[in-house]
């Protein structure tokens, strides 16, 4: 009978065993634990951490991702590459920089070595892989949240809204088309000093019968914008163009005149021929301090250049008042006069 060799085969099993040890320990780390804490976040910078979940490591590798999850090439340093762990403690920790202000992360940390690199942990939140970096200092603060809208026509409306900031080098003003989303017209509009005032504007150029959303911001130079405000219903950056042509406001021009220590006479030149008739409105005061104390309806004019007048009673003695003249009709309002003078919408009453 013939034997089988021994010594070939014992040869042979020891050969394979040793080929699948060398296997199993040429391998990479385990990926660090999957919680990614992040925390002390300023505009440009921000700190991580991580657990260390393997012995064999030579380091880690920060992958620092775009809001859409892509590997923002904009950074001097990506991924960001963070020595092995020595020490007792099983967390590791690095501080990012060179990030943009205002701007969301998203954190991929792998362990790696000679043998390969880890599987990458996935971010799911803000404190957990999720970064997002503070506005710079200086950015000014967003707008008054509620955006008034009145004096709408068919191709035109009047917002206002309070200023928050006190930086700011002017507004900027987005208008929209709520049903399509799609951006329609951008104006700038100049700063106002301080804060808490009312800052106005008049957009034109708008289609008959449609749904507009009005969004602004602050912004300053070097410093961005601020967060936009937010249109959420009719009167508060949302409106609607009218279907039917509005009247032509009044001719800018409101003589004051005949003057009494509680009243005065006005006179406008009407510029429509479509109006139902004219809306006085008397202001105590000017400006952004004013309140208003009286209105006045009056008729409307035959034609196009005629004149209308009105005697205003009942008013305080020695005292500012301003008057501010529209025309209107079924569909809608016109804007208002702006009264800049005396003998041109405002006037005192006599002691």
């Amino acid at each position: 009978m013939t034997k089988t060799p021994f010594m070939p085969n014992l040869l042979k099993t020891v050969g394979a065993s040793i080929l699948f040890s060398g296997m199993a320990i040429a391998a990479a780390p385990s990926a660090p634990g999957a919680y990614v804490g992040i925390y002390n976040v300023t505009d440009t910078t921000a700190r991580v951490s991580f657990t260390d979940t393997s012995t064999d490591e030579e380091g880690f590798k920060i992958y620092i991702h775009d809001e859409n999850d892509v590997l923002d090439a904009t950074l001097p340093v990506n991924p960001v590459v963070v020595p092995a762990n020595d020490t007792p403690s099983p967390f590791q920790y690095k501080t990012l920089t060179d990030l943009s202000a205002h701007t969301i992360y998203k954190l991929h940390v792998t362990a790696f070595n000679a043998d390969g690199e880890s599987v990458a942990t996935i971010p799911s939140s803000v404190n957990n892989g999720v970064i997002r970096t503070s506005p710079p200092v200086c950015q000014p603060a967003m707008p008054g949240e509620y955006v008034g809208t009145y004096n709408i026509t068919n191709t035109s409306a009047r917002i206002s809204f309070i200023d928050n900031s006190n930086n700011e080098d002017g507004f900027r003003i987005r208008v929209y088309n709520a049903g399509t989303n799609a951006l329609v017209k951008t104006m700038d509009v100049d700063p106002i000093a301080g804060t808490g005032n009312f800052q106005y504007a008049n957009i034109t150029g708008l289609t008959v019968d449609t749904i507009y959303k009005v969004v602004v911001t602050a912004f300053a130079s070097g410093c961005g914008e601020s967060d936009p405000t937010h249109p959420s219903s009719v009167n508060n950056g949302t409106f609607k163009t009218t279907n039917e042509p509005c009247p032509l406001m009044p001719g800018g021009y409101v003589g004051t005149y005949n003057t009494t220590s509680s009243g005065s006479r006005i006179s406008f030149i009407d510029n429509a021929d479509n109006e139902t008739g004219f809306k006085v409105y008397v202001y105590k005061g000017t400006g952004t301090g004013s309140t208003l104390v009286k209105t006045l309806t009056l008729p409307a004019v035959t034609g196009i250049g005629g004149y209308r007048y009105a005697n205003i009673t009942g008013l305080d003695t020695n005292t500012l008042y301003s008057v501010k003249v529209s025309a209107f009709n079924a569909s809608c309002e016109s804007a208002m006069t702006m009264p800049s003078s005396a003998n041109n919408g405002w006037f005192t009453t006599l002691p």
